[in-house]
């Protein structure tokens, strides 16, 4: 049984190192945010006043700390970002592990949770995992509130419940699988006591959100943008509601189609169901598969427990589960050959040679203008948007009425030394051009130069 332990533990630490020299090697996303809104933060400027954020705080807080602690780059987000997804690996084995050991033999068990991570590698980097956003941080937090629910430590789960909803709200969508954990107790326990003790915990966590969000004054502006408009308008914005082709929704939802079959048969997986659908909710309106993080433990867990369960399942169920994981293992295998040696977008080197050309023309903190690019452009140039406080250049932000007008005021008096304008396209969002910060730099600025697709506008 020690030696069993020992193996154990020895075979995850190399398939966590398989996993990292996977993530290595790939294309990483530095999503612009990852970057500037700390950075501004970093500069003073408060989030939700000061920059129009739609998103709860938590991760940004976390993400300031660390750029604080070790500087801020893309080497530090790759950093974070890695250790974030390889603390989840080693989460879900433990929580695999712990969980499944009370359920079957200790050995049985560890086989369950090493299964369980093998499987959670190809979904994860497949599901655009390779950067950091607001999902990927879900996923942990995820599985800690499905072990404590589990475990009856619904206190915890209700705290970890509030983390997660402070790091996106999407956390809302964990809440059926939650219920359904509740309404499963009900016939052995007071389902009402665990209820009760979840409400604290979660309440716990936003009690003490308010108290600190009301002391640095930011409690409105944070109701305004993260709660009004990130929750009851965003999500139903102009360009927002983007729906996936039926090719798309087939190959995300392939491993799905395992976990239902098994479903039918392994009581075992019937737990798991629910967190790994409703957890993907987050999907919608606005397709994209990094949405899918946070439901990707469950789905692996599942996955582990059907592998490790096969002579339970009839031959066409077996043959259909085969079926169904290699037409996704062709999709994945596809995928790493076209990311391998990838680079990093957003940092591609069109946007790095614009980045110089705007170094050398400005100087540390000057206030300058970025129009239809990505924000992450301030960062690399060390300088600072000349509207505050600043809207990201998006039609559903910038369509709220008197944006517009309130940025063309903020940029009048601030008069940036220059304006760096992507060359807008005949569709997309490249294509938006806000028709009063339009007119505002038509009047005021002149076209001097064009670098790879970026225009430099200066003062008349």
């Amino acid at each position: 049984m020690l030696k069993a332990l020992i193996g154990a533990k020895r075979l995850i630490f190399f398939i966590l190192l398989f996993h990292l020299i996977l993530l290595l090697t790939l294309k990483f996303t530095a999503w612009p945010e990852m970057t500037f809104w700390p950075y501004l933060i970093l500069k003073g400027w408060f989030p939700y006043r000061d920059i129009a954020i739609a998103h709860t705080p938590l991760l940004l807080v976390d993400l300031t700390i660390f750029y604080k602690i070790f500087g801020l780059g893309l080497v530090q987000l790759k950093a974070y970002t890695w250790i974030l997804i390889l603390a989840t690996d080693f989460l879900l084995f433990w929580v695999a592990r712990r969980l499944w050991d009370k359920q079957s033999l200790a050995l049985r068990a560890k086989k369950i949770a090493l299964l369980a991570v093998l499987f959670y590698i190809p979904l994860q980097i497949f599901y655009g995992g390779n950067g950091l956003w607001f999902d990927l941080a879900l996923a942990p937090l995820a599985l800690a509130i499905y072990y404590n629910l589990e475990r009856k430590n619904y206190l915890w789960a209700g705290i970890w419940w509030g983390a997660a909803f402070f790091t996106k709200q999407t956390a809302f969508w964990f809440l059926p699988p939650i219920a359904f954990t509740f309404l499963r107790a009900a016939l052995k326990v007071q389902p009402l006591k665990g209820v009760k003790k979840f409400v604290i915990g979660a309440g716990l966590i936003g009690v003490v959100s308010f108290i600190l969000l009301s002391i640095f004054g930011i409690w409105g502006d944070f109701w305004l943008w993260a709660i009004k408009f990130g929750i009851t308008r965003l999500p139903a914005s102009s360009g927002q509601i983007h729906f996936p082709t039926l090719r798309q929704f087939i190959i995300a939802t392939l491993p799905y189609l395992a976990l239902v079959l098994a479903n039918l048969r392994l009581k075992k997986v019937r737990n798991l169901l629910p967190w790994a659908i409703f957890a993907a909710f987050g999907v919608f309106p606005r397709w994209e598969l990094f949405h899918f993080q946070p439901a990707l433990p469950f789905l692996a867990i599942g996955l582990g427990v059907v592998a490790s369960n096969l002579s339970k399942l009839k031959s066409v169920e077996r043959i259909a589960l085969a079926i169904s994981l290699l037409l996704f293992a062709v999709v994945v295998s596809r995928q790493l050959v076209r990311d391998f040696g990838g680079g990093t977008r957003f940092f591609e080197p069109e946007v790095l040679k614009v980045a110089d050309y705007v170094r050398e023309n400005t100087e540390k903190d000057d206030e300058i203008y970025v129009a239809n690019a990505w924000d992450s452009l301030y960062v690399l140039t060390d300088t600072i948007p000349g509207t505050r406080p600043h809207v990201p250049y998006i039609p559903w932000y910038l369509e709220i009425p008197f944006i517009q007008d309130a940025m063309a005021v903020s940029l009048e008096i601030s008069q940036p030394k220059l304006i760096v304008q992507g060359e807008y396209r005949e569709s997309g969002l490249g294509s938006y051009k806000p028709p009063h910060l339009n007119k505002f730099i038509m009047e005021n600025y002149k076209l001097t130069d064009k670098i790879d697709g970026y225009e430099i506008w200066r003062p008349k």
